[in-house]
């Protein structure tokens, strides 16, 4: 009785010590190494270029703020699978539900649940460009993630080969419409396994490494990419991963297992330290979840991680009911508490000292660019340019022009210059004349950024002396 019992006791210990080296081992991350961002800015502004206040800021620079969240399922007129929702009646209807919120971007989920087992059709692809095609007739940017399954315990689902396959066929897809790719897609993400593609769930097993290399093959470099955890982010392929941010699903503002990565991990600094070198984004749980939200924690994540966007259709306004980010909306974060909380903030979007939750989230979210500072002395002139916004404007060039004619900053320029909490003084030649700055998107030659100046903006230029 005694040898069964100290058997018994063995072999648990080992089960137990087997159990927890499979755990750590599943848990360890392969974060790259990433400069630490500042956490306050370094020079004060002046008013030698004039400042907006919050009644007059910008609010239709492209690719950052609040999003909205629809469905297309190819292969079917419906937008979620199942739900028997026109697809284009789907996304007129959310962009009329934020139409007083000045909502540029929307978060598009592209199902692909019809064709899991077969390749996509000719027909389903042509049907993904007219989508497309819908909207930039309606002046957005999209946050694109394809996905197949969206029920627990759902028997039809792709196998990792189904995926690799439509991953090939899809970079065709992106090649043959790069143009109108590059105008309407700002950032995709991997998606693919599991329910709604957030990596969990799938009705087969998947090799997580072969599907992102096929997720990074389909599209080219210059497409911002992000994965949905740090397992994930750990998996993608070594000479793509400076091209991967993340989008962290579960902002509640305190520790949670469902959180992507807890703040008292000794992996967090490294992944926040990275996300905020790519394009990260986010979004709570649905306010009809009823899920208690931390506040000032959850605004935290969002700064930690460097989000660009957030999403404005989970824990809003949902089938008429109010939730957080609505009753943001007379929630105020005083100028104290933003110091504390080393949150990057605009003092001139604050009214009294203070700018409600809602607002701070939606004029910082990804990038916000100031220009002052400016300086003319010794036939040279210069001026800083200060972000602060959560994000870099990635995917932005800086472009200077005397007098119609382009200089070159002595400094160079890249978008690692404006990362959060960061200025940057360019220098210049100058003999006189109008000078103009102008942020342009690489990928769209439309896409120009407004700065956070009470300046003329003319044909996409920031006129800044005159």
């Amino acid at each position: 009785m005694r040898t069964k019992l100290i058997v018994v006791i063995v072999l648990t210990v080992m089960i137990i010590v087997a159990v927890c080296v499979t755990f750590s081992a599943c848990n360890k991350l392969e974060i790259a190494y990433y400069k630490p961002t500042p956490t306050e800015f370094g020079y004060d502004l002046d008013n030698s270029i004039p400042f907006v206040d919050l009644a007059t800021a910008p609010v239709d620079n492209a690719s950052r703020g609040f999003r909205g969240e629809t469905y297309i399922t190819l292969g079917r007129k419906e937008a979620y699978p199942g739900s028997d929702e026109d697809y284009m009646e789907k996304l007129d209807r959310e962009l009329q539900l934020l139409e007083n919120d000045d909502i540029c971007l929307m978060q598009v989920y592209v199902y692909l649940i019809e064709y899991y087992k077969a390749d996509l059709p000719k027909s389903a692809l042509d049907q993904l460009k007219e989508y497309l095609q819908a909207i930039e007739d309606r002046g957005l940017k999209i946050l694109l993630r394809f996905a197949y399954e969206t029920s627990e315990g759902q028997k039809n689902g792709p196998k990792t080969s189904n995926i690799q396959r439509h991953c090939q066929q899809l970079r065709g897809f992106v090649e043959e419409n790069a143009a109108l790719f590059d105008r309407t897609v700002y950032a995709v993400q991997m998606g693919l396994i599991g329910l709604w593609g957030e990596g969990h769930g799938s009705a087969h097993r998947h090799s997580v490494v072969k599907v992102a290399k096929a997720f990074a093959d389909m599209l080219p470099d210059d497409v911002p990419l992000m994965a949905r955890t740090p397992q994930i982010l750990s998996k993608v392929p070594e000479e793509s991963e400076w091209r991967f941010g993340m989008h962290e699903d579960y902002v509640i503002g305190y520790n949670d297992p469902w959180v992507a990565i807890s703040t008292d991990d000794k992996y967090y600094q490294a992944v926040i330290n990275k996300c905020k070198y790519a394009v990260t984004d986010g979004e709570m749980p649905w306010g009809r979840a009823d899920i208690r939200i931390d506040m000032i924690g959850a605004i935290k994540t969002c700064v930690d991680f460097g989000m660009t966007s957030f999403s404005l259709a989970h824990n809003y306004i949902e089938e008429g009911k109010e939730y957080n980010l609505k009753r943001w909306k007379s929630e105020y974060l005083s100028e104290e508490v933003l110091k504390e909380n080393k949150f990057p903030y605009n003092p001139s979007l604050l009214k009294d000292g203070k700018i409600t939750a809602f607002n701070y989230l939606k004029y910082h979210l990804g990038y916000q660019l100031t220009a002052s500072n400016l300086h003319i002395e010794g036939g040279k002139l210069s001026f800083m340019v200060t972000n602060f916004g959560f994000a870099s404007p990635y995917g932005y060039e800086m472009r200077v022009y005397v007098d119609n004619k382009r200089v070159l900053p002595q400094e160079g320029y890249s978008s690692a210059d404006l990362l959060q909490f960061c200025q940057k003084i360019y220098t210049m030649q100058y003999s006189g004349g109008e000078v103009a700055v102008e942020f342009v998107n690489l990928r769209d030659e439309k896409d120009k950024i407004k700065l956070f100046n009470d300046v003329p903006f003319v044909d996409g230029r920031n006129i800044i002396c005159s």
